[in-house]
């Protein structure tokens, strides 16, 4: 890793002083070259664990947002990047996203079930908010609105597995 530190800009050959943009490019190299890699993956896990929960309708705006396949997406990301969390960093370390990431991936779980339901039924849910592709999630509290959890309340254990298609 290199130590040294990026220098300002210090102009073009004309001797002029540096754009607007020549400084920000020097800012945004300066933090590429101090910013831990490390850093850099935690956030990125927790801006896809925000995501998959918005696109889920969980978000503050709920169903304005639903998008069940870009809620897969940031879960299967979020499950990709844990795992090379794990093997590089160790699991102690990447252990706050474990929960959060199995949580999602039940409650997508129970999304998926209830779109393919929905569009065995017939009904025109299945075409979902937000043009998602999949039924509206139920609001919290509501019949079938709370956790999925394996086998409960007769309705099976299976659980969305990555690569599951949404």
């Amino acid at each position: 890793m290199s130590t040294e530190q990026p220098t300002p800009p210090e102009g073009g050959d004309d001797g002029r002083e540096p754009t607007q943009e020549e400084m920000v490019a020097a800012e945004m190299l300066r933090r590429l070259m101090t910013t831990p890699v490390q850093d850099v993956v935690f956030q990125t896990m927790a801006t896809f664990t925000d995501m998959a929960a918005i696109r889920m309708g969980l978000g503050p705006r709920g169903e304005e947002d639903f998008d069940l396949p870009q809620a897969g997406l940031a879960i299967e990301s979020l499950r990709a990047l844990l795992a090379v969390s794990n093997a590089i960093m160790g699991e102690e370390a990447a252990k706050p996203f474990a929960e959060p990431m199995a949580q999602l991936q039940m409650a997508f779980a129970e999304l998926v079930e209830q779109a393919k339901n929905a569009k065995e039924a017939g009904g025109d849910a299945a075409d979902g908010p937000a043009g998602g592709g999949a039924a509206a999630p139920p609001p919290p509290g509501a019949e079938g609105g709370d956790l999925w959890t394996p086998g409960g309340q007769g309705q099976g254990g299976k659980l969305w597995k990555p690569g599951d298609k949404v």
